[in-house]
């Protein structure tokens, strides 16, 4: 049993090495490659088989069709044309080859003169004979943009990558509509027309499921809405497809955040900050994952960090400023906060936070000042309202304090706080100690 094991175990080594040395058996195996897509595999075995018998005509032949597989026609009439030296039985394939260049130069000229239809039917002749010259497909697409018609554009390119995805013209075309669908989308956005936006960026999809910023776009505009599964399914598409796009890692890590998965955000903004070092708004975000855990110390190592790589960076002045309060270091918290809105004076939210703290340090005007900005920011948001009462009440202006907190009770997130500041004007033998 031992001997014939090893008996078999040589045959099939022998014939292992016979078919490797057989052009045949080579080029057989290289029209199978070929009609499996693998042209890498298939142009391999051809040159092997030439390596064996340099006058082997039949893998010029071979080499001929998977240069029409790539769309290279000129490369397929140079293999052609070394064919027939070698073996003049090889000359009707170099005649097929002059028909698809007639039917190209047919094509284009009825395209020069506007005759659309025309051409495309010119390249369809040629498929009919070449199904797998994937040239054809980008000449029609080409035809397409032409006469204006981008979907049958871009439906063609992706024939043509189909065929052979390496086509470098029809990735390129197929790119530009898809960049186009994008574009349109992200107008739409702007506009706050979602559903309209989110059409082309599914459009673009359609025609190019590999285009990652599309399916970015749609996971924004599905966490905008609410939709919080289909963001994070959407961000994870766009990293399957690019790995290393760190907004998208950052965008994964916020959409975690609202869904309280806070050890699956910090793992994302962590991984936006390793590709990204200076993707300081993951910082700022991973910052206050920290403050909310009481982490405080590895909060401000990060926000320290995240001031050095931009020291405009003006959330991070305010996020060092709050977590300062949270350890009730009332001056750095003020101080850092100050920083933040004369980098920032636009942003109500930063004035109001700052307005809140210069209160609890028993800052009276600087709070009421601060909220007044706020105020002109934002006329509409309670807080700065409340914020001014509780100034007002600081310096013993009850009635002015009144007339703010009827102000904050207009907003109903600041209703309940407001109404019991008013309560405690009206009655306040009921808030003595």
């Amino acid at each position: 049993m031992k001997l014939l094991k090893t008996f078999l175990s040589l045959t099939l080594i022998l014939t292992s090495l016979i078919l490797a040395q057989d052009p045949e058996a080579l080029l057989q195996t290289a029209e199978t490659q070929m009609a499996s897509g693998d042209f890498e595999g298939a142009e391999a075995s051809l040159k092997q088989s030439l390596g064996v018998d340099p006058s082997f005509a039949p893998a010029h032949i071979g080499l001929s069709k998977l240069a029409l597989h790539k769309g290279d026609l000129k490369k397929a009439n140079e293999h052609s044309n070394t064919a027939v030296q070698m073996d003049e039985d090889f000359r009707d394939w170099s005649k097929q080859l002059d028909g698809i260049r007639i039917g190209i130069q047919n094509g284009t000229q009825a395209v020069e003169r506007g005759q659309f239809p025309e051409a495309v039917n010119e390249f369809e002749k040629i498929l009919g004979n070449f199904p797998y010259f994937s040239e054809a497909y980008f000449y029609i697409g080409l035809t397409k943009f032409r006469a204006k018609d981008m979907d049958g554009a871009a439906s063609n390119w992706g024939k043509a990558l189909e065929l052979y995805p390496n086509h470098r013209k029809a990735r390129k075309g197929l790119n530009n509509i898809t960049k186009q669908y994008l574009n349109n989308g992200n107008k739409a956005y702007k506009t706050g027309n979602l559903d309209k936006a989110l059409t082309y960026y599914h459009q673009a999809l359609k025609y190019d499921d590999s285009f990652y910023l599309a399916y970015f776009q749609i996971g924004v505009i599905e966490k905008k809405q609410g939709n919080s599964d289909r963001a994070i399914e959407n961000f994870l598409k766009v990293l399957e497809l690019k790995p290393e796009y760190a907004k998208a890692w950052f965008t994964l890590g916020v959409a975690y955040e609202v869904d309280n998965k806070l050890s699956e955000a910090t793992n994302a903004y962590l991984k936006a900050i390793e590709i990204n070092v200076g993707y300081t708004k993951a910082y700022g975000n991973l910052a206050k994952i920290y403050t909310d855990d009481e982490k405080y110390d590895q909060a401000l190592d990060l926000l320290k960090t995240a001031i050095q790589i931009d020291p405009d960076y003006a959330d991070g002045y305010m996020r060092m400023g709050l977590v300062h309060a949270k350890q009730g270091n009332s001056e750095d918290a003020i101080s850092n906060l100050e920083i933040a809105t004369s980098l920032n004076e636009r942003n109500y939210n930063l004035w109001f936070t700052l307005a809140e703290q210069y209160n609890l340090a028993g800052k009276w005007d600087d709070a009421i000042n601060a909220a007044l900005k706020c105020k002109d920011l934002k006329k509409s948001f309670g807080g700065s309202w409340y914020e001014m009462g509780v100034g007002e009440m600081g310096k013993k202006n009850r009635m002015r304090a009144k007339k703010y907190f009827e102000e904050a009770r207009k907003d109903r997130n600041w209703r309940k706080l407001a109404e019991r500041k008013i309560d405690e004007i009206n009655n306040p033998a009921k808030y003595q100690k």
